[in-house]
């Protein structure tokens, strides 16, 4: 009797295959992915004696796809852009995206004006004060993306402000109502926990001192300030959880999505947000038509739409690769080093460190190569500082909700609600502080691509070897 794979795991393998004939184009290795392709389809048929040649050749067109997807992307993106690379001149574009501020720099993220067409990043002086949807004139020099699916780039340019509210109009009124809650944490609480607080809460990075960022990345919690799937299921739950109350089952799903798309126009369209949104859509519509969520298959295919939206992504966005190899880490790490621990879903400790302590530690296991790799740099000391700040975030959203919902019907409640987070921010930021100054550089000679790949090679010895294929519902990473 002919073996043959399930239709579910055959689209599952297409899409994976695909998109590693994208990862790997964006590579540059254009013969390896052939190669792959062909070694790949050779060894499916000698272990399965032929049976699945048909999903073989499947398996390699979808690796080839992927490749000439990637290419014909951005050829048409290409053909698609006129601007005057390597000229000074003047023009006209429109602010596409919240501005974002750095030590150095104010970035701002344009769509220019007719005659001309593309996307423009704009690095302005850091003392400068645009808004998303202004329409500025700009004098400088345009310099050509450093890779594909970037952006051309003008340093320090004249600029003047021609228009306003010229974006999306829900985009700028989810931004201002942003910025003015930021503002109230700010009236409310010293400058590093009101950073830390807009951090947790929506992924901003204004106020932050350099010192507090160099902490973060020492202690391994910088994840804490970007936009994730804990955030996005802590939206979810609390908008599920309000509306079941006084709605029906269906207008509550939909009031959820809302809730969910309104969170995305304020915190902006980071890959790692949008990932996180993406993914937590789809878990409200298993739950709403009955059926059981896969981690598995929302990991994979959520990646690929996302790489169809940019294929660039896979390998040029280093949120987007750190925010999925996190949350493989988790999906996949996780339930083996359980296994390994010998302790249950049922036995997670006090304030359930040993859950905290396990996500965690897959987490940091499936990004340690590639952030050795970016920032030369790993502390040991990044899991312990995770476990115990983690299990105090939740509390730290809710009672920075309450304070940004007092901050505007009275001062008296704000500054109860101010004194509660508070204390928990100078916790964190204690926390934070202790481990950076107790960080611990791991020695691994992780800086080739033959290193990394013997490295993920042996935690799929591990993973298979425990016999896990992760958990399919729950709490999205």
């Amino acid at each position: 009797m002919a073996f043959s794979l399930h239709p579910a795991d055959t689209a599952f393998g297409i899409t994976l295959l695909f998109l590693a004939g994208i990862f790997i184009a964006g590579l540059g290795w254009h013969f390896f992915v052939f190669f792959l392709a062909v070694l790949a389809g050779g060894v499916a048929s000698v272990l399965f004696k032929r049976a699945l040649w048909k999903e073989c050749a499947l398996f390699c067109c979808a690796m080839l796809a992927g490749a000439l997807y990637y290419h014909l992307y951005f050829h048409i993106e290409d053909a698609k852009t006129n601007l005057p690379f390597g000229q000074k001149g003047v023009f006209s574009v429109t602010i596409s995206d919240e501005p974002q501020p750095s030590e150095k720099f104010l970035m701002l993220t344009a769509d220019a004006e007719p005659p001309f067409a593309g996307t423009v990043e704009i690095f302005a002086p850091p003392e400068s004060d645009f808004q998303y949807g202004e329409l500025i004139r700009v004098a400088g020099t345009v310099n050509p993306p450093d890779m594909p699916g970037g952006n051309a780039i003008i340093f320090t340019p004249k600029i003047t402000v021609l228009a306003e509210h010229r974006g999306f109009w829900l985009r700028e009124w989810m931004i201002n109502i942003k910025l003015a809650i930021l503002q109230k944490f700010r009236e409310a609480l010293p400058e590093d926990q009101a950073a830390l607080l807009g951090g947790i809460a929506f992924g901003s990075k204004v106020s932050f001192k350099q010192e507090l960022k160099d902490a973060m990345a020492l202690s391994g919690t910088t994840h804490l300030v970007a936009v994730s799937g804990y955030n996005i299921t802590i939206v979810i739950v609390a908008a599920s959880d309000l509306f079941r109350r006084f709605f029906s089952r269906r207008t509550t799903f939909i009031a959820a999505v809302i809730a969910l798309l309104l969170f995305m126009f304020m915190v902006g369209a980071q890959a790692s947000a949008v990932r996180a949104a993406i993914m937590g859509f789809l878990a409200l519509v298993a739950r709403e038509i009955g059926e059981e969520f896969s981690m598995r298959n929302a990991i994979v295919f959520t990646a690929a739409f996302m790489a169809l939206l940019d294929p660039g992504i896979l390998t040029g966005n280093l949120s987007f690769i750190l925010s999925f190899l996190s949350l493989a880490g988790i999906v996949y790490l996780g339930p083996p080093l359980k296994k390994l621990l010998r302790y249950g879903n049922d036995d997670g400790g006090l304030f359930d460190w040993k859950e905290s302590a396990t996500t965690t530690l897959s987490a940091q296991l499936a990004v340690m190569p590639v952030l050795i790799n970016s920032f030369g740099r790993f502390s040991c000391m990044a899991i312990l500082a995770n476990i115990f700040i983690l299990a105090t975030v939740p509390l730290t959203m809710f009672f920075g909700l309450l304070l940004a919902l007092f901050g505007f019907a009275s001062h008296y409640l704000a500054f109860f609600a101010g004194k509660l987070v508070g204390l928990m921010l100078a916790y964190q930021l204690f926390i934070i502080r202790f481990f950076a100054a107790l960080a611990i550089p791991l020695p691994l000679p992780l800086n080739s691509a033959a290193a990394i790949a013997f490295y993920y090679l042996i935690l799929l010895v591990f993973i298979f070897s425990y016999g896990s294929h992760g958990p399919r519902a729950g709490m999205l990473p």
